[in-house]
């Protein structure tokens, strides 16, 4: 199967690459460009990998987010999901269950980017992170965290 990839508009200028973006995407660049949380969720880590699960139906969003460290996806679904990156490309990737990618990031290298689903079916992904790396790994809020969620209190039902 292809890994096919259709450019919605290119980079940007270098002096302001996002110049293109609605103020509000760019705004949320701005506020997210350094977040750890490639998934919706961490569902397991140990001192050598993070395992993240992503879940995003038709219309989800995962903001964006930074990757420093070597990882791969790969995906059980058939899907499109828009890309949009750093250097203010847009980018629908059509995506194929089973479609697995690796990724490296030597020293200093990064690589921040969203993920909006604009397809009609469920995206799904399994990330994982490799420990450690050529790079520091992002700190993560506990919030993203499996682990957290499931000793968290339910919240309480009032009649």
């Amino acid at each position: 199967m292809d890994h096919k990839m259709v450019e919605i508009a290119p980079p940007g200028p270098v002096d302001d690459p996002r110049v293109h973006w609605p103020l509000k995407l760019r705004r949320e660049f701005d506020e997210n460009q350094f977040g750890g949380a490639v998934g919706n969720v961490l569902v397991s880590e140990t001192d050598d990998v993070r395992v993240w699960h992503l879940s995003l139906p038709p219309g989800g969003w995962l903001t964006f987010h930074r990757h420093v460290l070597d990882y791969f996806w790969t995906t059980p679904t058939a899907g499109i999901a828009r890309g949009y990156y750093q250097d203010g490309r847009i980018v629908d990737v059509y995506h194929y269950p089973g479609e697995t990618r690796h990724f490296r990031h030597g020293k200093d290298e990064y690589f921040v980017h969203a993920i909006e689903n604009v397809g009609d079916t469920e995206l799904i992904f399994v990330t994982v992170e490799f420990l450690p790396g050529d790079n520091p790994a992002i700190p993560l809020a506990d919030a993203v965290k499996l682990e957290h969620r499931r000793r968290a209190p339910a919240p309480s039902r009032e009649s």
